[in-house]
């Protein structure tokens, strides 16, 4: 199958020099998890026929990154996108949206998980309400990588719906949500709202304990036992999703060609092995259906991250 992309590819643009892989996180973060599993898809397969090389420029919602990109449109560039691209320009954290980058695919939806101290006060999300209708700063949950990410809109959501305040709220960034789980072990703040992926090290460690899934429903493996945030009366759900991104400029014969490259790696066995390992749920697209989701998101975060007073 590999070989038959890589056929169609070769007789129009391939890339001549080593790609960059731009993450926007801090290694071991989701967004750069997600880059190296795709980086080493494409380099056991040897479907790019290059070197991909990820590179890590966290910060400002993930605007360096991007910006980082936007200045290399020869096609020899690609990076992670996710719902920065549609609440920067809503939050302020940084000018970069959708429409100013070129949307290769989207390649999967995940989940957030509510996270605290082994040693914590905090045993249920019951006792996070209460403590939160009793002053909705009393809880400062961290996550990455930036205001607007994925994690900070999961956790206003969250709060939102147990009755606090998101305006009066301790919402506090951090590069990435396991550089948030290492402050909250220091005592830095006292839950982390992250990715279900990145924090199984942690909950190996015996050092942390989660609270709720902020999903539609149960996740498997070390997560089976962890109730969803509506199991425990909280109606709240957040579904967060990734892609693949290029530059602004792309060319046509660019976008062609890492479109191909990223649908070999979703039919890949291996992919759907990660999906699995990862608590991913596969969701590939690309094209003008991908850009119209785009277009969509964006109006549904305008209007959800303004009700939440997380508009600048």
């Amino acid at each position: 199958m590999l070989l038959t992309v890589n056929t169609g590819l070769a007789q129009g643009w391939k890339p001549s020099r080593p790609v960059a892989f731009i993450s926007p996180s801090s290694p071991a973060g989701s967004l750069d998890l997600t880059a190296r599993l795709i980086q080493k898809i494409w380099d056991d397969t040897r479907a790019v026929g290059v070197p991909v090389v990820v590179i890590n420029k966290p910060g400002a919602g993930n605007g360096i990154a991007w910006s980082y990109l936007n200045e290399r449109s020869d096609g020899h560039a690609v990076s992670i996108g996710t719902t920065n691209l549609v609440s920067n320009p809503v939050t302020g954290a940084h000018a970069i949206g959708h429409r100013d980058v070129t949307p290769l695919a989207l390649m999967l939806d995940d989940y957030f998980v509510l996270v605290v101290r082994a040693d914590s006060p905090l045993k249920s999300m019951a006792d996070v309400r209460e403590r939160l209708r009793a002053d909705p700063a009393s809880v400062a949950v961290g996550f990455g990588p930036g205001l607007g990410a994925g994690g900070h809109t999961a956790s206003a959501i969250a709060w939102k719906a147990m009755g606090a305040d998101v305006r009066k709220a301790r919402f506090v960034p951090y590069k990435s949500a396991p550089d948030g789980a290492v402050a909250m072990l220091a005592g830095e703040i006292e839950m982390v709202c992250g990715t279900a992926a990145t924090m199984p090290p942690f909950l190996a460690a015996g050092r942390v304990r989660v609270l709720g899934v902020i999903g539609p429903q149960r996740l498997t493996g070390v997560y089976a036992q962890v109730p969803t945030l509506q199991e425990q009366g909280i109606d709240a759900t957040f579904t967060n999703w990734r892609g693949v991104i290029g530059a602004k400029d792309m060319r046509r014969e660019h976008i062609a060609y890492w479109e191909g490259a990223l649908a070999a790696v979703n039919d890949s066995g291996a992919w759907k092995k990660e999906l699995e390992r990862n608590f991913w749920r596969a969701n590939f697209m690309t094209g003008t259906k991908l850009r119209e989701f785009l277009d969509r998101e964006a109006v549904t975060f305008r209007s959800l991250l303004t009700e939440l007073g997380l508009n600048k």
